[in-house]
């Protein structure tokens, strides 16, 4: 029987949902992982799957601080977790540190975001190596083809008409040809570490959109946002785990 659909049962998942699972790289079979959705499987297999699920880092009176998992969107996180709004967002395939707020605290971190008075600090993986920091300032301009959370074409790209966009890049360790970086944004423009990391010519790991290499995982994480006097912080997730010897570093 096709793995997927040995997972559909198990998980009580559609078939898709299961291949999705599967195409991720989160599901194994005897500690080894899964590479093929089709593959071919005796029917009471057991199907472990590595599980990414996004989870509440702090919750205050009108703010909830979330550890966003990769491959959820902040529209669809919002809708859980009524009424508390949306602040800010995160790409769909970035994980990390997303914020929700209420009445009095929402008007004042939107103000905050607005006047740039966030600290906002990401953990990213690139192609190549780099070996000295970096700041970052060429404008980008976005391309939209749709509104909010609608399914559509969003690219940012190097423009000298464009908007303002700073970004501190530190390297943290390199293994191979791949880079771990810290990185810090004193802007908020749509896709900028993406798009500033591909003008870099380094992509982030799995960032086929901006050039990188085709990769089961995408190596974009929010570790930590700061702003009117609050500190949040969210851990690698377990399904980046298998970067390891990167990851020893102190962060």
């Amino acid at each position: 029987m096709p793995a997927y659909k040995i997972l559909a049962k198990q998980r009580q998942v559609s078939h898709k949902e299961a291949k999705r699972l599967i195409d991720r790289g989160l599901v194994s079979v005897a500690g080894q992982r899964l590479k093929l959705a089709r593959e071919l499987l005796e029917p009471h297999t057991f199907l472990s799957v590595l599980e990414c699920q996004s989870a509440v880092l702090a919750k205050g009176a009108e703010f909830l601080a979330l550890d966003k998992a990769p491959n959820v969107s902040s529209f669809e996180l919002e809708r859980i977790h009524k009424p508390y709004q949306l602040i800010h967002r995160l790409d769909k395939s970035t994980s990390g540190v997303l914020l929700l707020g209420l009445g009095e605290f929402y008007k004042q971190a939107l103000e905050a975001f607005k006047e740039r008075k966030v600290y906002k600090e990401y953990v990213v993986l690139v192609q190549g190596v780099l070996d000295k920091p970096l700041t970052l300032k060429q404008p980008l301009s976005v391309q939209k083809s749709h509104i909010e959370d609608k399914k559509g074409f969003v690219r940012a790209f190097v423009d000298s008409k464009g908007k303002r966009a700073i970004t501190h890049i530190t390297p943290l360790k390199s293994i191979g040809q791949m880079t771990l970086l810290k990185v810090v944004i004193e802007t908020g423009v749509t896709h900028q570490i993406r798009a500033h990391l591909a003008h870099l010519n380094h992509p982030i790991v799995g960032d086929i959109f901006y050039g990188a290499r085709a990769h089961k995982h995408f190596f974009l994480h929010a570790y930590k946002l700061e702003l009117l006097g609050l500190k949040f912080k969210a851990p690698i997730p377990p399904c980046l785990k298998e970067f390891c010897e990167l990851l020893e570093h102190d962060l």
